[in-house]
């Protein structure tokens, strides 16, 4: 079985980041699929979160789940 992993913002669902298809002997032939193995990351992503409030600053959020700001890998596109 084929597989690729996508890692998703945990609250909106928004891809953060789809990795390459970690592919099996059967790869390629008809009717053969790829199972996607979804991973939840981060929070929220910059179009679907609202800065905490009194405490934006230069652009990034701080999010408390997570502790980390990952807007630059997501695309401003909708739900893929």
């Amino acid at each position: 079985m084929c597989y690729r992993l996508v890692e998703r913002f945990s609250v909106c669902g928004c891809v953060y980041y789809k990795h390459a298809v970690d592919r099996c002997a059967a790869y390629n032939q008809s009717g053969h699929m790829i199972q996607e193995k979804i991973i939840p990351v981060g929070y929220a992503c910059v179009d679907h979160s609202e800065p905490p409030q009194g405490s934006y600053s230069s652009g990034a959020y701080a999010y408390s789940d997570s502790g980390y700001y990952s807007g630059h890998s997501h695309h401003s596109s909708k739900h893929r």
